[in-house]
This record gives C-alpha cells, sequence and structure tokens, in this order.
C-alpha cells in the first residue's frame, strides 16, 4: 500500500489544503465504528478512517494487523496521526488478552493506541445515562443500555447509530468514565484485563481528538 501525500494543491490558488490528521480505526464489530465515525471533523482537521481488518476478528489478530497496516500507510505523528484498535475483553474470543496488550505497548512509539472496554463497547453508552452496574455480561450490558433508549429506540440494536441521542449527555459521560478508571485502578493490579468490569478508556480517545481540534482553532 502506498503512502498518502500530505496537501494538495487547489486550482488557481498559491496556497495549499491544510494536512488533515487522520485517525486509522480498527474496530471488533459494527457498534464502536458506526459511534466513533462520528468524531470526524473537517473544520478541524480531523478524519477518521476505519480500516478493514480483514479476517480478523480478535483483539490479538486486529493488533497485528494494525502494526502491519501502520507501518505500510505512514503516520505522521508530528501532525496528529494515530491507530486506535477497538476491543472487548470477551475471555471467549479474547484468549491473549495480556499478549494483546504487549503488542500494543510495543507499538505506542509509533502512534498505535487503543480503547478496550469490558465487558462492551456498550459500557460507554451506559455511563451516559448514570453509574454501571458491575460484572454484567456483554448481553446483559446491552440490555441494560437498551432499558435507558428504548422510548427513543424501540428496536435499538448494535448497527444503530445513538450519537446524536446521546451527544447532550457526553461530557457526563466523561466524567464518569474518569471517576471508574481510578476507582478500578485501585481494586485491580490492572484495568486492561478480564477481571476489571465495567471499564472503557474511550475518555483517552476522546480526549485526544479534543486536543487535536484545540491544536488547530489557534
Amino acid at each position: 500500500m502506498a503512502k498518502r501525500t500530505r496537501g494538495k494543491e487547489i486550482k488557481g490558488k498559491k496556497t495549499k489544503d491544510e494536512p488533515r490528521c487522520i485517525i486509522y480505526l480498527y474496530t471488533e464489530g459494527t457498534t464502536e465504528r458506526i459511534y466513533l465515525e462520528h468524531f470526524a471533523n473537517r473544520s478541524y482537521n480531523v478524519e477518521i478512517v476505519p480500516v478493514d481488518p480483514d479476517s480478523h476478528t480478535d483483539a490479538y489478530g486486529i493488533v497485528k494487523f494494525a502494526k502491519q497496516h501502520i507501518d505500510n500507510v505512514g503516520l505522521d505523528l508530528k501532525l496528529g496521526d494515530r491507530g486506535y484498535c477497538v476491543f472487548d475483553s470477551d475471555p471467549k474470543s479474547n484468549t491473549k488478552i495480556k499478549e494483546t496488550f504487549d503488542l500494543l505497548f510495543g507499538y505506542k512509539e509509533k502512534g498505535l493506541s487503543f480503547v478496550f472496554s469490558n465487558p462492551s463497547f456498550e459500557v460507554w453508552f451506559a455511563l451516559h445515562f448514570g453509574d454501571v452496574p458491575h460484572n454484567l455480561s456483554a448481553e446483559k450490558m446491552k440490555k441494560h443500555v437498551k432499558k435507558h433508549i428504548k422510548e427513543k429506540y424501540p428496536r435499538y440494536s448494535e448497527t444503530t447509530d445513538i450519537y446524536d441521542f446521546l451527544a447532550d449527555k457526553q461530557c457526563e459521560a466523561l466524567k464518569r468514565s474518569k471517576i471508574l478508571h481510578k476507582a478500578q485502578k485501585n481494586a485491580y493490579d490492572t484495568v486492561y484485563s478480564h477481571e476489571c468490569n465495567p471499564y472503557t478508556n474511550i475518555f483517552e480517545f476522546i480526549d485526544y481528538v479534543n486536543e487535536i481540534k484545540e491544536k488547530y482553532r489557534k
């Protein structure tokens, strides 16, 4: 895969288009991709690019794929480029959870990061409505979320786009996610495990996107 060029000449002008920060997403499922794509913002030069991780559906395989992909396309770290692997705990499919994080941390300096949720990405949705019950299964977490949005989306499923519905509650959800992170960090040896339930570090992704927006606002 060829590396992309930055900036493009505008016909009739001496300037170039402002190069955009590109964030590549490597997701396990559709729910995460649908939601996270909303953080693209051309006004502040943030482009979100979902990348199909081919046949890889487990976290370990997705991370291996992501490492190869960012090596191929090239990331401009000074501009703010990043790659984000997005996956859940799921002890059935993600049996190599420790090895997965070892791979990720080994590529951090090259711009590879992650959004990890336990038991599922729906933890983030649930935080928009209050504190999240502990130790729910992924299925029960989805039912917990549906209970809060069934009036608006009676046929809610994993492919339902609820970003706009949640938008005005996002600030409170961010606060709760950071409080949860601190609490779980004190309770567990590591928050990046099957045992630390509930958990999500999506606040790191959102804070980073907002940081990029502020950079281009100036």
